[in-house]
């Protein structure tokens, strides 16, 4: 079979993601899955009753951006605040792994390599992880349940949080850990979940550093408070969101990722927009980018930040904007056809773009 040009621009990316360096900044989530069997209502209320099978954990927020980083092959240089609590011993201990998916007994704190990585070894530079005396860490539970010999299906997800954003001398740290950590890396990454994790003296200290190296940012709820960045990364609704907050009214999706790049004074816009591909908007220049993959979608759960740390990960290592956008394409694909908070290896990269 003969390779296009297309997709060896594509393997040559993947490539050179193994060399790169990215700093990961934002909300920390400890993201545990509680699985079980289910085959009657309970008579006490219309519930199911859930027979316990099995839990594990996986890195959410932030921290899942940095372990798709490492599953790339590159290094995270990840910042962000973690409780004093077992919850977050465990996600810390998960994250010094490399960050990968461990099973059945994960929650347990037992050590693990990682599925799912075919081999490409990356890491997660944990140093700059504050860890502050009494704070709880973030969680989302989720409960799966099912009959037997069916795929468990998400019933519930029980949140938690500290009852209190961090405070100003708590953000004032992580803003010190970036500048700590700034010369260790060659671009950055805001994964902002809106948990408190930013404030406007850590924001106007990424837009410095954006004139030196790509800063990209992926906000849920504050994208319009990021400006002067590199990359902005907002799936349909938050860019919608935001656009409203503008004022601006775009009839089409390329003039929404145009017209949010000029009043954000962002270098560049990536709008994903599920099954529907992406958008980019390079200095005024549109760009639509097809899904790829099947439309058979197993669990969109932080499918968002696979994508932004591919596409940051390939600029990190020199990449252009599109070929690193559509690189970010195939991971996405990748990570919605697995249970879960997920991540995407070279090889898996590579043989999607092969079967394309």
């Amino acid at each position: 079979m003969s390779i296009q040009p297309d997709q060896a621009r594509l393997q040559h990316a993947v490539a050179s993601l193994a060399g790169a360096r990215v700093g990961v900044v934002g909300d920390l989530v400890a993201d545990v899955y509680v699985s079980g069997l289910s085959d009657r209502v309970s008579r006490e209320a219309p519930v199911l009753i859930v027979r316990y099978e099995r839990e594990w954990l996986r890195p959410g927020g932030a921290a899942n951006v940095a372990a798709n980083i490492a599953a790339l092959g590159a290094t995270a240089c990840l910042i962000g605040l973690v409780g004093d609590d077992d919850i977050g011993h465990k996600l810390l201990t998960q994250l010094r792994a490399g960050g990968q998916h461990r099973d059945a007994h994960a929650c347990a704190g037992d050590a693990g390599t990682g599925a799912g990585n075919g081999g490409t070894k990356g890491r997660i530079d944990c140093r700059h992880i504050l860890r502050p005396s009494g704070r709880s860490t973030i969680s989302k539970t989720r409960f799966l349940a099912g009959a037997k010999l069916t795929q468990r299906q998400q019933v519930l997800r029980l949140d938690r949080q500290p009852p209190e954003p961090p405070d100003d001398r708590l953000v004032a740290a992580i803003a010190e850990k970036v500048a700590e950590a700034d010369a260790e890396v060659d671009a950055w990454v805001a994964s902002d979940y809106g948990y408190g994790s930013f404030d406007d003296r850590l924001r106007r200290m990424l837009r410095e550093i954006a004139g030196r190296k790509p800063v990209l940012a992926d906000s849920r709820w504050n994208l319009t408070h990021f400006t002067g960045l590199t990359l902005l990364k907002p799936n349909e609704e938050e860019a919608r969101a935001a656009a409203h907050e503008l004022g601006v009214c775009a009839a089409d999706e390329g003039t929404l990722a145009c017209e949010l790049a000029s009043r954000l004074e962002a270098g560049a816009v990536l709008v994903t927009l599920g099954n529907k591909g992406m958008v980019l908007s390079v200095r005024g220049n549109v760009t639509r980018i097809d899904a790829v993959g099947t439309e058979e979608i197993v669990d969109l759960t932080g499918a968002g930040d696979s994508v932004a740390a591919t596409l940051v990960t390939a600029v990190a290592a020199g990449v252009d904007f599109e070929t690193a956008a559509r690189l970010a394409n195939y991971a996405g694909s990748i990570v919605v056809m697995k249970e879960g908070a997920a991540t995407a290896s070279p090889e898996e990269l590579l043989a999607a773009i092969e079967s394309e």
